[in-house]
C-alpha cells in the first residue's frame, strides 16, 4: 500500500483518531515508531518515514514507542483506557449499577475510588456518575409511561427510583411537566 505522506503527516500533527492503526510513524532522529495518535511530541516532516503497518517500520530498524504501544490495536494501549474505563462505567450504570447501590460500591468494581469515577466520567462524557444514572432512569421512564400501560408507581420502581415522590420531584426538574402529563 502506497501512504500520501502529506496527508500521514496532516493526521499525525492533528492526532486523528480516525487514522490510528492505518499508518505509523518512524522518526529518523529517535529510531523510534509511533501510532498517529501518539501523544508525545510532534517530530518535523522531514524527520518522518510513514509505513503501512508496524512490522515494515521494524523491518527498516525502528523500535516501538513506549508511550503509544503501537503493538498493540488501537484502542487498547495504556493511553486510550480511560475511554475504556469510562464505556465500562457508563454500561454498569445503564443496566442499573447505581439503582440500588453507590459511586463507592461502583468504584470498587473497577478497583479505582469514587474519585476517580467521577473524574473520568466528567471527562469522558461531561457529567458525574449521579448526572448520568438521573438521566437514564428518566429516560427509561419516559419510555415506559410513553410505551406501556403500568401505573405510574410501577414505572418509577422499574426505571430505578426508590420513591414516587423522588420520581415524580425528578421528572418535574428536567422535564417541567408531571408523568402523568406525559402519558396524555
Amino acid at each position: 500500500m502506497k501512504l500520501n505522506e502529506d496527508n500521514c503527516y496532516k493526521a499525525l500533527i492533528a492526532c486523528d483518531p480516525r487514522f490510528d492503526g492505518l499508518f505509523y510513524v518512524g522518526v529518523s532522529t529517535t529510531g523510534i515508531y509511533c501510532r498517529s495518535v501518539c501523544p508525545a511530541r510532534k517530530p518535523h516532516r522531514n524527520k518522518c518515514t510513514f509505513f503501512p503497518n508496524a512490522a515494515s517500520a521494524e523491518r527498516e530498524g525502528y523500535r516501538p514507542c513506549l508511550r503509544c504501544r503501537p503493538e498493540l490495536a488501537p484502542s487498547l494501549a495504556p493511553f486510550d483506557s480511560n475511554k475504556t474505563i469510562a464505556g465500562g462505567i457508563i454500561s454498569r450504570i445503564q443496566s442499573g449499577a447505581l439503582n440500588n447501590s453507590n459511586v463507592e460500591t461502583l468504584a470498587s468494581e473497577f478497583d479505582l475510588s469514587s474519585r476517580q469515577i467521577r473524574r473520568l466520567l466528567l471527562q469522558e462524557a461531561g457529567v458525574t456518575p449521579i448526572e448520568y444514572a438521573q438521566t437514564c432512569r428518566l429516560l427509561l421512564a419516559k419510555q415506559l409511561l410513553t410505551e406501556t400501560r403500568l401505573p405510574i408507581i410501577k414505572v418509577a420502581h422499574a426505571s430505578g427510583f426508590s420513591s414516587l415522590r423522588r420520581f415524580n420531584q425528578s421528572f418535574l426538574s428536567h422535564y417541567r411537566l408531571p408523568p402523568s402529563q406525559l402519558r396524555k
